[in-house]
């Protein structure tokens, strides 16, 4: 309760002329909930997101070695897709031809190693413990090293 006050008196709205306001311990109550749902949906949409852009990402790959681009194409043609990306999304950091090449080693990597992958995820997905660690990865060097962190953690 104190700490409510406490909120109430250094976050004290302006008052408008037009009408009284009375603020007690149930509005700090109430003003501490909405916040915490406001944050609640805010962390949620940042989930969804980064979901789509994670299937985005898998798909691009996918493309990459289902159409055999650069057979097809030629070898430039990654380079060139960059090229096309960035100028329609200048301000996506995404399509780098390090990320398309990223996104291609992604997709190899799990076709590759799919079972064991969907094996480690119901294992895994359930621990907060796992959760927390997904938090402090980094994007990795390279397939190899993400699969030796999976193996790491799981065990």
């Amino acid at each position: 309760m104190a700490k409510d006050n406490k909120e109430l008196e250094l976050n004290e709205p302006r008052m408008v002329k037009s009408h009284d306001v009375k603020l007690d311990a149930e509005y700090a109550e109430w003003i501490a909930e909405v916040k915490h749902r406001y944050r609640s949906a805010q962390v949620k949409a940042a989930v969804k997101v980064n979901g789509e852009k994670l299937l985005f990402n898998w798909q691009m790959g996918r493309d990459l070695v289902q159409k055999k681009a650069e057979e097809r194409w030629g070898a430039g043609v990654v380079e060139q897709v960059s090229l096309n990306m960035q100028k329609k999304f200048p301000e996506s950091k995404n399509f780098s031809v390090r990320n398309l090449w990223y996104m291609k080693q992604w997709y190899l990597f799990y076709m590759e190693n799919m079972e064991i992958l969907k094996q480690l995820v119901s294992v895994m997905l359930p621990s907060v413990e796992y959760k927390r660690k997904l938090e402090q990865i980094l994007p990795p060097d390279s397939a190899e090293e993400f699969y030796r962190y999976i193996k790491k953690i799981a065990i």
